[in-house]
Formats: structure tokens, sequence, C-alpha cells
């Protein structure tokens, strides 16, 4: 059991990527309430409820990204950061996908807007479409691309609306450094999109 201590989790982690299957086991344990309460939180905050069966598809989902790709992201963790941030990362991803699963297979073809006849043709109104897509791939891409902690604050900044006493409270960090810290993340995010 790490109980907050940042070596014991970092050696967790490490041994976890490692492939042994104890240290899962007690990762699971140990991690797997925080995530849940993670989930549910981002879950409720972007849908205004959280279903037991969304909350426990997330947290599914969350468990098979950290072991996917011979456990990559486990090997990917920095310890320089605490795992509570960077397993926020992975909870915000996997929640944003399942949403985006859900509207997919949700919208029905017969409440698509009736096309109008002015504005820009149907040939115009895809290109725009296609743009917005791509553009919304490159923000991803760099979102991506960012330490966990930058593309944290970002998205629980920009994306969930949260103050900067709720970010320092999350964070583990003084009020007074999340505007510096918010600053750093967006320059390196605009770096990423140069």
């Amino acid at each position: 059991m790490t109980d907050g201590d940042p070596r014991a989790e970092v050696e967790l982690v490490r041994r976890c990527a490692d492939g042994d299957e104890s240290a899962w086991a007690t990762f699971v344990d140990t991690e797997g309430p925080r995530i849940h309460a993670l989930v549910r939180r981002m879950l409720a905050r972007r849908t205004g409820r959280a279903d037991d069966a969304a909350v426990d598809e997330v947290v599914a989902d969350v468990f098979l990204a950290l072991l996917r790709r011979d456990r990559a992201l486990l090997r990917q963790y920095d310890p320089r950061w605490r795992l509570s941030t960077y397993l926020g990362v992975i909870c915000r991803t996997e929640v944003g996908r399942l949403l985006r699963r859900r509207r997919r297979m949700h919208t029905p073809l017969d409440t698509a807007p009736e096309p109008r006849a002015e504005g820009p043709s149907p040939a115009g109104r895809a290109e725009a479409e296609e743009e917005r897509l791509a553009e919304a791939r490159r923000l991803r891409e760099a979102l991506d691309g960012l330490a966990p902690r930058d593309r944290l604050l970002l998205e629980l900044r920009h994306l969930e609306g949260l103050d900067y006493r709720a970010l320092a409270a999350l964070l583990d960090v003084s009020e007074e450094s999340v505007g510096s810290l918010l600053s750093r993340a967006r320059r390196r995010l605009e770096d990423r999109l140069r």
C-alpha cells in the first residue's frame, strides 16, 4: 500500500510498468477508488449526472489504457508530478472518449438540420466542417503532446471551467502559482501548434 507516499507510488508504477502482476493488483486496489471518484466527478461535471454504468465503463477504459501497448502509459509516468495528476489526465481523456462515442451512437438521423437556401453550398459546408475537424485534431494532438500536468491544467481550466482555487486544490499548489502555471502551459501549447 502506498498511503500517498510519493516514493512508494513511483516504485509501484515502475513495477506495474515492468509487468509485475502483484504490483498491478495493489495498484488497482489502491488507485481504483481514486480513479472511480475522479471519473464520477468528471462525468457529473460534463453531463450533469454520472450513472454507475458509465462510471464503470470509463474506469475499465482507464485501466485498459494503462495496459495498452505494453503498458506505455505506465512507462511514460514522470515521477516529478503527482500520480493523481497523471491519472486525472488519463481519466479526462477516457471520459471524453466515452462522451464522443455516445454522441455518435445517439445522434438520430432525422434531427439533422434542414439545409437553407441561403448560405454556403453543401460542398462549402462540408469543406468548412472538414477544416473545423482538422483544427480540432491539431489541437487534440498538441494537447496530447504536452506534459500531463500542463494538459490537465488547460483542460480543467478551459474545458471544465475550474477556477484558480479549485485548480490549486486539485494540483496541491498555491492559488497564486496557478496563473503562472497556466501561462507556461498555454505557451507550450502554442509552441506545439506552430
